[in-house]
């Protein structure tokens, strides 16, 4: 299984988020996956009229909140110790080595590594609940639909 990773120290962590470390990251860090961005990040725009995709318009609370801080450290130890678990390894990291492993220069790196691996698990997680709610596809019907179809 292809799986981002971050280096902490000499270790390369894979971090791996499923509805399990959804279900930790509740109730550890008390906020769900959508939440991560305030609760974890303080991720907000400078100004509204900013363009939202480049970085440099972000502000990260993440450096100024020791709190956030420890967040950060609890949520790569969910994803890291998940991710190291998939791939048969112990899965033996603490907040304390994680916060140790992130030298201040890097923050930045890891936060934007970690959100698009907890951006990527709500994706997934909003596709398959689409999906759910679709239900199956009869084949007959979509093909009558189709005919049906002006134009057609």
């Amino acid at each position: 299984m292809e799986m981002t990773t971050i280096k902490l120290r000499d270790r390369e962590i894979p971090l791996y988020c499923s509805t399990l470390e959804m279900e930790t990251i509740e109730e550890e860090i008390g906020c769900t996956l959508g939440q991560l961005r305030d609760e974890v990040f303080g991720l907000r725009l400078k100004d509204p009229e900013a363009d939202p995709d480049k970085v440099e318009n972000w502000i990260f609370g993440l450096y100024s909140e020791p709190e956030k801080k420890r967040k950060f450290g609890k949520l790569i130890r969910i994803l890291g110790n998940a991710g190291l678990e998939e791939n048969g390894a112990e899965p033996d990291l603490t907040d304390r080595w994680v916060l140790r492993g992130i030298k201040p220069g890097m923050l930045l790196i890891y936060a934007l590594v970690v959100l698009s691996v907890t951006n990527e698990a709500q994706r997934s997680e909003v596709a398959a609940e689409e999906q759910e709610e679709s239900g199956p596809v009869d084949e007959l019907v979509e093909e009558e639909n189709r005919k049906k179809a002006p134009g057609k």
